[in-house]
């Protein structure tokens, strides 16, 4: 679906970029919109979930694949995110920029509202090398773009059968804690750990990506089309008219095609999409077919940047018709006064 709806922006885009009226849209003209510009939407889909300096899930897609760590959508006591590092034998094998740029990216999953309160992050070392903990502890100091409120530790297999090692917590700016799986069910609601840690929170990582992905590639085209369409209000907004038959003439015929350019939008493509994943987060049907979604407290914030987008489309759209037919009346208009002007002049 999403796939249809690009390729239709795109062949909107050429066309509007085609010649006559349309090649001398002013950008910097004030335009007369009915409700927020398309500038505040855009940073509306930028804070929040969206907030992340232009990393999308695909630019992390590879790692994102591995579930080297995750955002569940669970919140601890407080109300904040909870960020994952489950179980693995390998965390020595990931690349660092590719750790760095991962957790960039989840950091900005919650809203910003969320992320205010701290994250709790839970690294789970069981089936690990003790000595990679002070590595990754030292990623989330130095790359981890939102406050961190404590690391719970999940202690390895036969701990206090090991030697203890000091990770130097002090050189921390969070807290560090240790604690067992059954510690860790005192400090984070059960509801709000996943089944690894004995919890009841339902999550699933391919479907967490595939919405994810879907979402993105939504807000990308919304917004890029959003823009298009306001272009075009540019142009509507213009005063200036021909100064004689022949250049009226002209303008008629590019203001003619211009409706049809208004008409190749591709709205309703952008509309089913967002009413699919409208329905998606709101777990009507679920996605692939389920109950509900995984990480769905993270996906329920984007509910209303879905509908205020959905509805800005609709009503720009909307504008863009009433603003073609106020200047083709006076468009017509000066027709007619040219037509004067020439015949008085013979």
């Amino acid at each position: 679906m999403i796939a249809s709806c690009m390729g239709k922006l795109h062949a909107f885009s050429q066309v509007l970029d085609s010649g006559g009226e349309m090649g001398e849209v002013v950008h910097n003209e004030l335009l007369d919109l009915d409700s927020k510009g398309v500038s505040q939407v855009e940073k509306g889909t930028r804070d929040g979930s969206f907030r992340n300096d232009g990393l999308k899930a695909s630019d992390v897609l590879p790692i994102l694949k591995e579930k080297v760590a995750f955002v569940s959508g669970g919140r601890d006591k407080r109300g904040g995110p909870i960020l994952t590092f489950p179980a693995r034998s390998n965390h020595d094998r990931i690349r660092q920029e590719d750790l760095r740029k991962l957790v960039t990216y989840l950091a900005s999953v919650p809203s910003e509202d969320v992320c205010k309160r701290g994250f709790t992050v839970i690294i789970d070392m069981r089936g690990s090398k003790w000595d990679l903990i002070k590595p990754l502890l030292k990623t989330l100091q130095e790359a981890f773009p939102a406050e961190i409120h404590v690391a719970l530790i999940i202690k390895p297999d036969n701990f206090w059968q090991k030697q203890k090692t000091n990770f130097g917590s002090s050189k921390f700016i969070f807290e560090t804690s240790m604690v067992s799986v059954e510690g860790l069910s005192k400090l984070v609601d059960p509801s709000q750990l996943t089944e690894e840690f004995d919890g009841s929170l339902d999550y699933n990582h391919e479907e967490w990506i595939e919405l994810r992905l879907s979402l993105e590639e939504f807000f990308n085209s919304a917004v890029h089309l959003l823009s298009r369409l306001e272009d075009l209000q540019e142009m509507l907004a213009r005063k200036e008219f021909p100064v004689d038959v022949e250049g009226s003439r002209r303008l008629i015929d590019e203001h003619t095609q211009l409706k049809k350019k208004v008409l190749k939008a591709p709205v309703e493509e952008l509309d089913r999409e967002g009413q699919r994943l409208l329905q998606c987060i709101r777990c009507s049907d679920g996605f692939s077919g389920r109950n509900c979604i995984p990480g769905s407290a993270d996906f329920q914030s984007l509910v209303p940047k879905i509908t205020s987008l959905l509805d800005k489309l609709h009503s720009t759209r909307q504008h863009l018709h009433q603003m073609w037919h106020v200047r083709k009346l006076k468009l017509d208009q000066c027709f007619q006064l040219r037509l004067f002007e020439q015949d008085a002049e013979k």
